[in-house]
């Protein structure tokens, strides 16, 4: 009987022991190449360049509807920069990783716009430069969205939370545009451009 007791003893320790390490694990922070850390720094990345899109449009005297949208998706974009920001920080690691923002991706397949067409914002007339806006937002919200859907799978639940709330909000938001431009009479892009190229190089979709 006593060896039987040693035994369950023996064991219930046994148990309690994978039971406080798996609640160690669970707590961990996330560590530096993991999915949901890889993922807020591109984001952040991906962000700052809808950001500076909508800044620069909004120095241009543009129509009503067009600068609260841009108002909308530079305030919202620029808390979540903070959010991801706040998650680097309690997680003990640094904004800049060891390797580049969204390296190995192709940047135009993820939407982002060249340096010729952020540039392109401040000479474009107001009414060109509007439709610009809209056409380079609807792309760089579809980068955003695919990102978004690979944050879904980080493991981590703060990450999941606000990578559904970007494939959410950004999915409304393309077809309020893809909207704005069918009532301008201009072309909305179909898919993302870059698909199959490796860089900047080549010439985007209009």
């Amino acid at each position: 009987m006593r060896a039987v007791f040693r035994g369950l003893a023996a064991l219930g320790l046994l148990v309690l022991a994978l039971a406080g390490w798996v609640l160690w694990f669970a707590a961990r922070p996330p560590q530096e190449g993991s999915l949901a850390v890889r993922f807020a720094r591109d984001m952040r990345f991906h962000h700052t360049q809808a950001v500076e899109l909508s800044m620069h449009l909004l120095e241009r005297p543009v129509s009503a509807p067009v600068r609260l949208l841009a108002q909308d998706i530079a305030v919202s974009q620029e808390a979540q920069i903070g959010q991801m920001g706040g998650w680097l920080d309690s997680w003990g690691l640094p904004f800049a990783g060891p390797a580049a923002p969204m390296q190995g991706m192709n940047l135009l397949a993820m939407g982002m716009a060249t340096p010729q067409q952020v540039r392109s914002l401040d000479s474009l007339s107001a009414p060109q430069a509007e439709t610009e806006y809209l056409q380079l937002m609807i792309q760089h919200h579809r980068g955003g969205v695919q990102m978004a859907q690979d944050g879904l799978k980080s493991g981590v639940g703060q990450v999941r939370t606000l990578a559904r709330a970007i494939v959410n909000s950004q999915s409304a938001e393309i077809k309020l545009m893809s909207e704005m431009l069918r009532q301008r009479g201009a072309a909305v892009p179909v898919g993302l451009p870059g698909v199959g190229s490796g860089g900047m190089d080549i010439m985007p979709m209009k």
